[in-house]
């Protein structure tokens, strides 16, 4: 019997590739989601149920090749939280693998299925969080936050940007959506014990491991809040 034709290859849910040809989709998936209401009889079985407030989350993974990431990625960053390929970005994760390793992103957002949001009708608010990636990132891990320690050096990290997206629904489906709080989590690692320069960066909170048959690491954590734009 012969193989089956399923497709192979993943989709470009968010238009990265639109913006640069330096980004790779590797993966993505769509899932949907709806609130089901349910009506009981006296004796507990099932009266009636309905369905309503449906849409779909969709998540989208990239690899990129280029060498300035915060120029490729442009409005991604400059304008976070819009409509992209008729999708709200609510989520941002940009990991920093190691040395010599390539960048990753991984974009989420969703839609719904009645009056889904609108780019150019009442946009939610969007975020400028170009500031937070530097400039001219190729492969490595970036100085995400400054470090006076010459005997401590980043072996990986990454930043998680997200957006606290609130939706009201109403009897003709979904009704408004605003986008408030937008946060970014760092998470940086270090051989060595790095010094660090707070900047914006709040909350910086550092964790140290030694032991006599390796060498001595630390883990950094900090946060930082963006208004809207």
């Amino acid at each position: 019997m012969a193989d089956k034709t399923v497709a192979l290859g993943a989709s470009d849910l968010f238009d990265l590739v639109t913006i640069s040809s330096n980004f790779h989709v590797q993966s993505s998936s769509t899932e949907p989601y709806s609130t089901e209401a349910v009506a009981l009889t006296s004796g507990g079985d099932l009266a009636c149920s309905s369905t309503h407030d449906a849409g779909n989350n969709y998540s989208a993974s990239y690899k990129y090749c280029g060498s300035d990431l915060d120029t490729d990625a442009g409005a991604l960053l400059t304008a976070f939280g819009a409509v992209r390929d008729s999708k709200l970005i609510t989520g941002l994760d940009i990991s920093f693998p190691g040395p010599g390793e390539q960048p990753e992103l991984t974009v989420t957002g969703h839609d719904h299925g009645v009056n889904t949001h609108d780019s150019g009708t009442n946009p939610p608010n969007t975020f400028d969080v170009s500031a937070i990636v530097p400039d001219s990132i190729g492969t490595g891990v970036p100085a995400l936050i400054a470090n006076t320690n010459a005997d401590a050096e980043q072996v990986s990290g990454s930043l998680s940007f997200a957006v606290n997206h609130i939706d009201v629904e109403s009897n003709s489906g979904h009704w408004v959506g605003e986008s408030v709080t937008c946060r970014c989590d760092m998470t940086l690692d270090f051989v060595g014990v790095a010094t660090l320069t707070a900047g914006d960066w709040l909350q910086i909170l550092t964790a140290s491991s030694d032991g006599n048959e390796e060498i001595d690491t630390s883990s950094v954590t900090a946060h930082q809040y963006i208004d809207a734009s």
